[in-house]
């Protein structure tokens, strides 16, 4: 939630996070399928209930201890204002993992009455076909690994679950992809640029959105923000 808050700090418009269900069932903040990495215990979010993730400590970035905890999807969204779109990612790693997850999501969006500013998006067709077909009217858009499959792959998936974007990686983005995309009707969100000159290059292949770690130095690069 620190990290989303300096990110509000440095001007960004939109919030990516990933969420997984826990054993209790609430959508977690969390991107590893295990809390090894972070927490130093070797199992998966899915197997505790958030009554016991809520006593973990998270590893902070160099030279921070270890402070930070495992937050609700709620929590996150109050970390910032109000105005703040967000891009929820679904995390999926077994496949039946992906329709509760997604009715989860649907459920939260209509509970907080945060449709108009949410965009879902998985690397699991499954997970954002379930979404748009549960609720049509929240926005989904389709990710993938760069080099992952063929293209045509997808081409496909992006049409059968996708109804606003598609998030390449940056190595994907080409002038004409872009052109053939916006023809499809996507909005085109390239994921992860940090180097300016890669920002640049991204703006000028006329994406609409670049997914990033340094806000302030892409708002620097885009709009010339001191």
């Amino acid at each position: 939630m620190e990290a989303f808050a300096e990110a509000e700090r440095q001007g960004a418009e939109g919030i990516e996070c990933d969420v997984r269900l826990c054993r209790s069932g609430e959508l977690v903040v969390f991107h590893d399928e295990d809390l090894r990495r972070l927490c130093g215990i070797p199992v998966a979010v899915r197997e505790l209930p958030l009554a016991e993730l809520r006593t973990l400590k998270v590893k902070g970035g160099p030279g921070r201890s270890a402070t930070g905890r495992i937050p609700t999807l709620d929590e996150a969204v109050r970390s910032v204002g109000t105005s703040m779109l967000w891009n929820v990612e679904l995390k999926v790693d077994r496949h039946e993992e992906a329709e509760p997850l997604a009715k989860a999501l649907v459920h939260w969006a209509r509970r907080s009455g945060m449709g108009e500013r949410l965009l879902v998006s998985s690397f699991h067709p499954l997970a954002i076909l379930t979404c748009r077909k549960l609720a049509p009217e929240l926005a989904t858009a389709y990710l993938w690994e760069p080099d992952s499959y063929a293209a045509i792959w997808h081409y496909f998936w992006a049409g059968v679950g996708a109804s606003a974007a598609v998030h390449p990686g940056v190595r994907d983005v080409t002038e004409e992809a872009v052109e053939r995309w916006h023809r499809r009707g996507f909005v085109v969100n390239a994921w992860v640029a940090n180097d300016p000159a890669e920002i640049r290059r991204l703006s000028e292949a006329g994406v609409d959105g670049i997914i990033t770690d340094v806000p302030a130095r892409a708002r620097q690069v885009l709009y010339g923000d001191s």
